[in-house]
Order: structure tokens, then C-alpha cells, then sequence
């Protein structure tokens, strides 16, 4: 089920390959979404925010990890939200923009990630920051999801889950800025558990790079499985990361 906010929304749509924009504004259906994953009554459970990989969607990932998101759900209010760049290149002719592929921030040619200060700013603008107790986030979406716990931004949050992750310096630069206006910015999120998975054979995002977002995220757990770019959905790790939450929420 697709929520969506009931004023119209600016989406930025861009090119894969140039960092250029160009903004649209959408009247009929603002896609500005929290796919909300979850069964019965969920006012007992503690609420998860997802974050999808680039060239996902909310939607997407939320089909993408369906094994995982069953389980995950029996115990936790699930969200998926859409990231803010639509890239165009790479949309199916179709007008199901849940399906448009999108992306946190950019990278540009000289290899610099660019508007990662607007993603986290747009995550914040667009969720209840106060009403999260976990964030999890696959690729690009799970150094968001590390930064954004390191910001402050999300006072509660009690568990952070990556997957497929790499460390990007400009991310924790981002959070330092945010987090440096608070009483203890060096003790922000620094603490929160964290569980990063990666896989050996992943092609895009290496060990190593997943291992340095573990230690500079403070507080991490590394799991290397064999599988490649993903989120695993093998009952085996999902019940490595539902031990984790139990374990993190029990603290």
C-alpha cells in the first residue's frame, strides 16, 4: 500500500549520467512516498525506516526483500521511502512512477558525491524523525541510513541495519554538520547498535569499503556472507538481523 501526502510535491528528475536537474511539479500524484509494509494492528510496534539502494524505489525494495520483509513485519512497522532524484534515463515508458528508478544523491565525473546534504535533509523533511526506532537502508540507502543516526536527526532510533553499504567520507561530513549544533555532537548516534551486512562476491560495493562505514559508524557488527549486492533474504541472515533488533530493542 502506497501512502502519499496529499499536497503536491516537488520532484527533481535527472539524467543517470549528468548531474544537471530539472524540477516538475506533480498535481495529480505526488510520489513523495512511504510505501507502508506491515499487518494488522501495528500500533504496539516499533516502526522501521527503509531506504532503498540507487536505481530503486520504496517500492522496489520493499518487493525486492519480500522474504525478509514478511518476517521483519510480524514485529516491525515497516516504511519505504522514495528517494528525491528520478533517474530518467533509466524509467520504463509506463506511468507507474512507484516503479522510477531513483537515487539519494549523485556522483559526479570527478568522482564526488554530490547533494548528499539535500538527501539527508529531504529524509528529514518527509518522515515523523521522532517516531522511528530503527533505520535500515541497502546500498547507497544504508550509508544514508548510518548517516542519518549520526546526525541527530533521529533522536530515538535504537537499531541501525545496512546491507551492501559502502563508506562514503562526504555522508559523514554531512552528519558531522548536523549533529555539531547539539550538547554532545561526538556521542550522537555513535552508540546506537549498528548491523552492516556485505556480501563477498558483491561486485559493486567492497568488503572493505562496508568495513570502514562499520567502524567509522561506531558500534558496529560486520557480517560477510556469500552471496553478492543485495540485501539477504536467506532465513539464515534474516534471523541474524531479527536477533540483532531483539537484542538492540532489549537494551
Amino acid at each position: 500500500m502506497l501512502l502519499a501526502p496529499t499536497n503536491a510535491a516537488l520532484l527533481t528528475t535527472v539524467s543517470s549520467h549528468t548531474t544537471s536537474f530539472r524540477a516538475r511539479r506533480l498535481h495529480k500524484a505526488p510520489f513523495l512516498n512511504m510505501a507502508k509494509q506491515s499487518d494488522g494492528d501495528n500500533n504496539a510496534k516499533p516502526r522501521i525506516l527503509c531506504l532503498h539502494g540507487k536505481f530503486q524505489s520504496g517500492s522496489i525494495f520493499s518487493n525486492k526483500i519480500a522474504g525478509a520483509r514478511r518476517k521483519l513485519s510480524r514485529g516491525y512497522d515497516l516504511h519505504f521511502l522514495d528517494g528525491p532524484i528520478v533517474l530518467e534515463d533509466e524509467c520504463a515508458n509506463d506511468d507507474d512512477m512507484s516503479l522510477a528508478p531513483r537515487s539519494w544523491w549523485l556522483r559526479s565525473d570527478d568522482g564526488k558525491h554530490t547533494l548528499v546534504d539535500e538527501a539527508l535533509d529531504y529524509v528529514i523533511q518527509h518522515t515523523d524523525t521522532d517516531s522511528y526506532d530503527a533505520i535500515l537502508g541497502f546500498s547507497q540507502g544504508g550509508t544514508l541510513a548510518t548517516a542519518l543516526s549520526l546526525s541527530g536527526a533521529f533522536p530515538n532510533i535504537r537499531a541501525v541495519i545496512t546491507a551492501g553499504a559502502p563508506y562514503i567520507p562526504e555522508a559523514f561530513e554531512v552528519a558531522a554538520s548536523y549533529s555539531s549544533n547539539l550538547d554532545n555532537p561526538n556521542k550522537v548516534g555513535y552508540d546506537t547498535p549498528k548491523l552492516h551486512l556485505v556480501g563477498e562476491t558483491d561486485a559493486l560495493v567492497a568488503v572493505e569499503s562496508t568495513r570502514q562505514l562499520c567502524e567509522h559508524g561506531g558500534n558496529g557488527s560486520l557480517i560477510v556472507h556469500d552471496q553478492g549486492h543485495l540485501f539477504p533474504t536467506r532465513s539464515a541472515r534474516v534471523q541474524e538481523i531479527l536477533d540483532f533488533l531483539t537484542d538492540a530493542f532489549s537494551r
